[in-house]
């Protein structure tokens, strides 16, 4: 951010240059760095909304993985079943060789044909035992195996759900002291809501600038004062700032010369009025220009491209916690 910073402090001296007299080719490298810091913003908006994507695919994998858990306890249930009728069985068949061998017993003296045929009765009972014994530890070790693996995958979704508990719970938290900060301004243009698992604080051009400028005027740096004053204290959140304008075409001269420069200049201006006015690290900022493509309401009426005039500074919670414990699983 810092040498984004920099570039936007570079964009303002070759407006200033080109305003006066300046070499030609002076003029073209000035340019070309203008160019490669727009790239540069236009890849920060890219990798926020990867961000924001992220975080929806997060919540599917969520959803998959409590799809699975229900079907490994439904798993777990028939496997205990049957884990409960082999026991049945195997102790059938381990009482009916007991009484077998107490026969063998009673009539072994009286019945050498009778002592015959129970005892092979008796080998016949024991094989069936065996093999009743293996199928019965068979399904005793699956029924272990997945009661472990449903406890693992339970034990996740709960770490993952905690997780994003505590995330929805610090965003409402901040959304509150967003909105207790800002309150007097409610009504000049700002709008404060909560969307997607961040904070968005909206402010229409009215209450930040003159039409066709980036100078915010007073109102609008008072605003930002009592922001700044939030965001020093929540040192773990992001800020990305979105320059947004209507459809028609920029009429100014200079360097800026269309709605995209216009859009970048009043992000870029909010994220230096930010730093001036509070303590807050420059790496936790970003300015991007959105021009005239993101319109809240695409009707071409008077209403409608006013609201689409606007700056929206979008807070989002650091989710380094949950991404982490996803790589570790």
């Amino acid at each position: 951010m810092k040498r984004i910073g920099q570039k936007a402090v570079l964009l303002l001296i070759v407006t200033a240059l080109f305003s006066s007299c300046v070499t030609k080719q002076k003029y073209n490298e000035l340019d070309l760095k203008c160019k490669r810091l727009q790239d540069e913003l236009t890849f920060m908006s890219s990798e926020n909304q990867n961000c924001q994507e992220t975080r929806k695919n997060l919540s599917s994998q969520l959803a998959d993985l409590t799809t699975q858990t229900e079907q490994l306890r439904a798993d777990t249930l028939r496997l205990y079943r049957q884990a409960r009728n082999a026991e049945r069985e195997y102790e059938k068949a381990k009482k009916d060789y007991d009484e077998l061998l107490q026969n063998f017993t009673d009539i072994s003296s009286n019945n050498q044909s009778t002592i015959n045929d129970l005892l092979g009765n008796l080998d016949k009972y024991r094989d069936e035992m065996g093999v009743k014994e293996k199928l019965l530890s068979m399904q005793q070790d699956s029924l272990a195996k997945a009661r472990m693996e449903l406890s693992l995958k339970e034990q996740r979704i709960n770490e993952m759900q905690n997780i994003l508990a505590q995330k929805d719970a610090e965003v409402k938290a901040l959304k509150e002291k967003v909105s207790n900060a800002l309150k007097g301004f409610e009504g000049s243009g700002l709008k404060v809501h909560e969307k997607d698992g961040k904070v968005y604080v909206s402010m229409d051009d009215k209450l930040l600038f003159a039409s066709g400028s980036w100078t915010i005027n007073e109102q609008g740096l008072k605003a930002i004062r009592n922001l700044a004053q939030v965001l020093e204290n929540e040192k773990d959140i992001s800020v990305l700032i979105e320059g947004h304008t209507d459809n028609v075409p920029y009429k100014g001269s200079g360097q800026i010369k269309d709605n995209w420069d216009l859009s970048v200049m009043r992000a870029t201006s909010v994220v230096k009025a930010l730093l001036q006015s509070g303590n807050i690290e420059p790496t936790r900022l970003s300015a991007s220009g959105r021009s005239e493509y993101l319109p809240l309401d695409e009707n071409n009426t008077p209403e409608a491209r006013a609201k689409n005039r606007r700056t929206e500074i979008i807070l989002t919670p650091n989710l380094d916690q949950l991404f982490q414990l996803i790589q570790n699983n």
